[in-house]
């Protein structure tokens, strides 16, 4: 398994695990309407330390242990695995964006309605964390394509 395949898999599985669990908070939040813009910021940048601290540790791990092939740059296969994986992670951003903002802005009543404690403040929260949402599953998506294509070309 090459280098830029095992830091793939780094990526996604670490984002699945800590990033599914954000979600799962945040959206249980929102079901139960207790929203707090405090906490939702609190778990975000534990969730971000988390990730930030386990990719980068295991990368570095993952380079130690194969030091010759962290410094090849890649070859002709990896650049069209990799811009193969970037044309369909920008295809689904060029989706996942505008139908989540159209999907936001026909329920900005219905959230307003749900939080009347804070309607302006759910609201932000809601659509700020959707679009994060967005850029999560595109990014476990374009990282799963490397892992794809790296396992057929194996």
């Amino acid at each position: 398994m090459s280098f830029r395949e095992k830091t793939a898999w780094i990526a996604v599985l670490t984002t699945l695990v800590v990033w599914s669990v954000y979600f799962a908070w945040f959206w249980a939040d929102v079901a139960g309407q207790q929203l707090d813009g405090g906490t939702v910021l609190t778990r975000f940048l534990i969730c971000m330390g988390i990730s930030l601290v386990v990719m980068v540790g295991l990368n570095v791990a993952t380079g130690v242990m194969t030091a010759k092939n962290i410094e090849t740059p890649p070859d002709e296969l990896e650049r069209q695995i990799e811009a193969r994986a970037d044309r369909i992670g920008f295809k689904l951003l060029e989706l996942l964006v505008p139908v989540g903002l159209i999907g936001g802005l026909l329920a900005t009543d219905m959230i307003r309605s749900a939080f009347p404690a804070d309607p302006a403040g759910s609201v932000a929260l809601i659509f700020a964390n959707g679009i994060l949402m967005a850029f999560v599953l595109t990014e476990v998506v374009r990282e799963a394509v490397h892992i794809a294509s790296f396992r057929m070309t194996a």
